[in-house]
């Protein structure tokens, strides 16, 4: 006897899909041209209610299609994944697309990794993937973005990487080296102009003075 899966946006209903599947083909047998006598169709109902081994393999298949479905990992956070790139974007999310193509986050990632050095740049991701290792104990493969994101470890860790970031942006060489690095184009993306490039930096900045705050 077939079976289905279960769905993945809504209770699953399959088992009484069996329940059904063996009623209809014992009503099947028992029809004569076509129509059943109301009192053999409640005798077989009480027949199905006390579980004939009919059902048995059916339930056992059943079982182990809902347990290899609800088994899969409910997360979004990949191994390959790099938390502290998407950390750093986290705060321009409002802006991707028109203000801020996602093509040029490349160029981003170049402006966050110049302005922090190595050395900073590299404890801040060791952070980050501690904090997500952190979190897969207790989450497992359920975890999620929002799981992190949430986490006040990783608001710390954005604190101290934008205090950085705004240190440097406001020596004189600050806003050349902003624009020198965002105001790129990329293939057949173009640059920012200054309006975009104005805003993002404005976004990038109001977040720090509120993780400060």
């Amino acid at each position: 006897m077939e079976t289905n899966a279960c769905s993945t946006n809504r209770a699953c209903h399959a088992i009484s899909g069996v329940v059904l599947d063996v009623v209809q083909a014992m009503l099947r047998e028992l029809s004569v041209n076509g129509k059943v006598d109301l009192a053999d169709a409640e005798r077989l109902i009480s027949l199905v209610r006390r579980g004939p081994m009919t059902l048995d393999s059916a339930f056992a298949a059943q079982e182990e299609k809902c347990r290899t479905h609800h088994s899969k990992p409910k997360g979004n956070v990949g191994a390959r994944s790099n938390p502290f790139q998407r950390l750093m974007v986290r705060p321009l999310e409002p802006l991707l697309g028109d203000i801020l193509p996602r093509p040029l986050l490349p160029h981003y990632f170049q402006f966050v990794d110049t302005v922090l050095g190595p050395a900073a740049r590299d404890e801040l991701e060791r952070d980050c993937r501690a904090l997500i290792q952190a979190l897969l104990v207790v989450h497992g493969n359920n975890l999620t973005w929002d799981h992190f994101y949430g986490d006040p470890r990783c608001i710390k860790i954005l604190r101290r990487a934008l205090a950085i970031i705004a240190s440097i942006l406001a020596q004189p060489h600050g806003p050349a080296m902003w624009r020198r690095h965002l105001g790129r184009p990329l293939g057949d993306i173009p640059a920012p102009d200054s309006a975009r490039l104005d805003q993002i930096l404005d976004t990038l900045l109001q977040t720090h003075h509120g993780l400060a705050a």
